[in-house]
């Protein structure tokens, strides 16, 4: 179709400087203004665009483009990589030097939009292609170096996590509910994790997210215990959420273990610390600290990056040392 080539036209943009959109005007509105947890500081979501850009400028202005609709992020040694459905493009961003640029081909090579975005330690990095039925693994620059298929085990893969310790790379599938945990080298599949199940440990019915950190597995779902941890062999190890998460759609990890969940029903983050709930921020909205489908969240250090995807763009939060007051949410 016109618009779908036109689209894809766009990966052969030269480089790109993003412009950080700073809100400065109604913070004093923002929702949750206040927060023992997260303090706003910036949003993403313009770009201005080098020579050859004739086709965004005649629709977004002179020289400037935004993002359509991102939909999975990574960030990882100062760079950050932005999986965009709506204009068909995987970006890397270097958050020093404000420059970004489409990653080769790579966008077009998902069947569909990408269900989540994971950088290795090597600077590749994988993204999972959901209508696919197939997790890819590019090089920094856009190359296609593997492909991860298991037609038996892997339906609708969702998320992925890289397992580096071990050499494995474990991929959560949404319609068979389990985690499919494949060699590294050779990307073939070697055990699973879990089951579809309704209550019980590592049973699952339609995970949504996972994340690995610090040799702990989080796993949420839709349906049963909405949120369990596991170890790094699947063993479970408690669960938390049932009675205060409705759908929960990302994860995230800070560094000192508080466990931060975007829930899809009402557009909040719930902040969990040792399985308590802890504190809900934000609500449905366009102003700073407000979403519309936070379909991924990462940690950088003391930065939290969440992909407000209906709302175009990618808000930055100061995740703020754990207060002693807050010990719960009633």
């Amino acid at each position: 179709m016109p618009q779908g080539t036109a689209r894809r036209h766009r990966a052969a943009l030269l480089s790109l400087a993003f412009v950080v959109g700073l809100v400065q005007a109604g913070m004093a509105q923002a929702a949750d203004a206040v927060s023992n947890n997260l303090e706003f500081l910036y949003e993403l979501n313009i770009a201005n665009l080098g020579q050859g850009s004739g086709f965004k400028r005649a629709l977004f202005g002179p020289d400037q483009a935004r993002l359509e609709r991102p939909v999975a992020l990574d960030v990882r040694d100062g760079e950050m990589f932005i999986a965009d459905a709506g204009a068909l493009i995987i970006y890397r961003y270097d958050l020093k030097a404000g420059t970004l640029l489409p990653v080769g081909k790579a966008g077009m090579q998902l069947v569909g939009d990408a269900g989540d975005l994971t950088i290795a330690s090597d600077g590749s990095f994988y993204v999972t292609d959901p209508d696919g039925h197939q997790v890819l693994r590019f090089s920094r620059e856009g190359r296609l170096l593997q492909v991860f298929r298991d037609e038996a085990n892997l339906s609708r893969p969702i998320s992925v996590a890289v397992d580096e310790e071990r050499g494995q790379i474990l991929v959560a599938d949404e319609l068979f509910s389990h985690i499919v945990v494949f060699d590294a080298e050779t990307a073939q599949a070697v055990r699973g994790i879990g089951r579809r199940g309704r209550l019980g440990p590592a049973r699952f019915r339609i995970i949504t997210d996972m994340v690995f950190d610090d040799g702990r597995l989080y796993v949420a779902e839709r349906v049963e215990w909405r949120l369990q941890v596991l170890d790094a062999e699947g063993r479970f190890l408690t669960h938390f959420g049932h009675n205060e998460l409705r759908f929960p759609q990302a994860l995230a990890v800070t560094d000192d273990g508080r466990v931060l969940v975007a829930d899809r029903m009402d557009n909040r983050i719930r902040i969990y610390r040792d399985g308590r709930l802890v504190e809900r921020v934000g609500r449905n909205g366009s102003g700073p600290g407000e979403f519309r489908l936070v379909n991924d969240m990462t940690v950088d250090g003391d930065l939290l990056y969440v992909a407000d995807s209906l709302n175009g763009r990618i808000q930055v939060f100061r995740i703020l040392p754990p207060s002693p007051h807050a010990l719960g949410v009633s």
